[in-house]
């Protein structure tokens, strides 16, 4: 099954594909690849599943190229208590609204909404 990588050759998913895809085509408009080479690389980057497959492709190229240790990937950080105490607050609030002002509280609900998501944003 090891099929003559060296190391430990992570495997890559669909995000680093696209990034080799779109970084060949960058090399293509620059004139660095002609079009039948720059199909064969891309059909070989859309279907190689390991990174050594991908830097393969880029051997003869200068940079952009894809980076030869894969990048984590991007993850939100956890919401901070304050962002929960908004959304609560908030939450509370919109019921408070809707509830005990039915048609005041309608009119009201986008600006609150639209100040809490613009809160919310800056933190």
């Amino acid at each position: 099954m090891d099929s003559g990588r060296r190391g430990k050759d992570l495997r890559i998913g669909d995000p680093e594909r696209e990034r080799a895809i779109q970084q060949l085509g960058e090399h293509f408009s620059a004139g660095r690849l002609e079009l039948a080479e720059y199909d064969e690389r891309s059909r070989h980057a859309a279907a190689a599943r390991f990174g050594s497959e991908l830097d393969a492709l880029f051997e003869d190229l200068p940079g952009p190229r894809p980076s030869s240790a894969l990048a984590p990937a991007a993850t939100r950080p956890a919401p901070s208590p304050g962002h929960i105490a908004l959304a609560v607050g908030a939450v509370a609030l919109l019921m408070v609204l809707v509830v005990f002002a039915r048609p005041i509280g309608l009119i009201l609900l986008l600006p609150t909404l639209a100040v809490v998501w613009l809160t919310w944003r800056r933190r």
